[in-house]
């Protein structure tokens, strides 16, 4: 079996969709063979969209997989075509004239055309057939697969017992979901340093010195300095206010490290009950999570060794053989 795989041109500030399709990769069984087509454009712009296109076009093969927010390609790649999409968040920002055309371009098209589609949570399946509802019979859920390569390193029981007077909170993101600021102003007057993986606006930072936290930031970090922190941490906040799946969530738990995340999908239903559940949308709500996480060991472990079980339901083989199954479909 030979399938295409495109994907977006890389940006060294968006890579999450690459490392998950390398995972993948590694993960299937030899009868498949791959190849990885890299688009020559930004999906920024019309003569972006349409090289991109123009390109596909040239290159489809028998079976084509699409994947990382370029939807539409499925236009050029047509009916053998199995379409990934992650979340509908294009589809619910910007102008009413940009939503429309996001919807039709990247949502109805592709829906229409591709022969079969995934999704990583029931969250976005929801999302995909409110603006596609058409496709609801190709749906299928399959939720991305943890990175064996983040565990660079195990937590022990022991590190995860102790925590030191001055922890580390490891925040991943700074985009508007990731929901930083509500974060930064949950941790004020804490005795803690706040890692931030991503690129500061000047607002998070006039925030972060005006509550005299402190922090530490790191953008485009590679793959195994953003697993060091991982390690390095004490615990990882992740209460985000608009996800397709939460990778931190697991990537946190794989190594071994208790995670604080929204009681909202789909981190709850990632997290299911290895997490500390808080209200993104409260600022008290995230601190006493934190603080729970912080000043009880128990609970602390307790949520440690869940994590480790949960994160089973991600192990890459598993995910790999349920797109194999897709990838019959859609030539079948």
């Amino acid at each position: 079996m030979r399938v295409k795989i495109f994907l977006r041109k890389p940006r060294p500030d968006h890579n999450s969709i690459e490392e998950l399709f390398e995972t993948l990769l590694w993960a299937y069984p030899y009868q498949v063979e791959f190849e990885k087509v890299y688009l020559p454009c930004y999906s920024k712009n019309l003569s972006g969209i349409l090289k991109n296109l123009w390109f596909a076009f040239r290159n489809r093969g028998d079976i084509n997989h699409i994947s990382g927010a370029i939807n539409y390609i499925v236009i050029a790649t047509g009916r053998n075509s199995l379409l990934t999409i992650h979340d509908a968040y294009l589809a619910v920002r910007g102008s009413w004239l940009k939503k429309k055309l996001i919807r039709i371009i990247w949502f109805k098209l592709p829906a229409l055309i591709a022969r079969r589609i995934t999704t990583i949570s029931e969250k976005s399946k929801k999302e995909i057939e409110k603006f596609a509802p058409h496709a609801k019979h190709k749906i299928r859920v399959i939720p991305n697969a943890f990175n064996p390569r983040m565990l660079i390193r195990e937590v022990s029981e022991e590190s995860s017992a102790e925590i030191p007077d001055k922890p580390i909170i490891l925040h991943p993101g700074t985009r508007e979901n990731k929901n930083l600021e509500r974060t930064i102003r949950a941790l004020h007057g804490l005795n803690c340093t706040l890692v931030i993986i991503g690129e500061l606006s000047e607002g998070q930072k006039v925030l972060l010195e005006e509550l005299n936290i402190d922090y530490k930031s790191f953008y485009n970090l590679p793959y195994l300095e953003l697993a060091d922190w991982y390690f390095k941490c004490h615990v990882v906040s992740f209460a985000s206010t608009y996800e397709g799946f939460g990778m931190p969530i697991i990537e946190a738990q794989l190594i071994g490290r208790p995670v604080v995340t929204s009681d909202i999908e789909p981190m709850n239903w990632v997290s299911g009950d290895s997490a500390c559940l808080v209200d993104p949308y409260n600022e008290t709500s995230i601190r006493k999570g934190i603080e729970k996480v912080l000043k009880n060991k128990g609970y602390r472990l307790s949520l440690v060794k869940k994590g480790r079980q949960n994160v089973r339901r991600f192990e890459p083989h598993k995910l790999a053989s349920m797109y194999m199954e897709e990838y019959k479909k859609v030539v079948s």
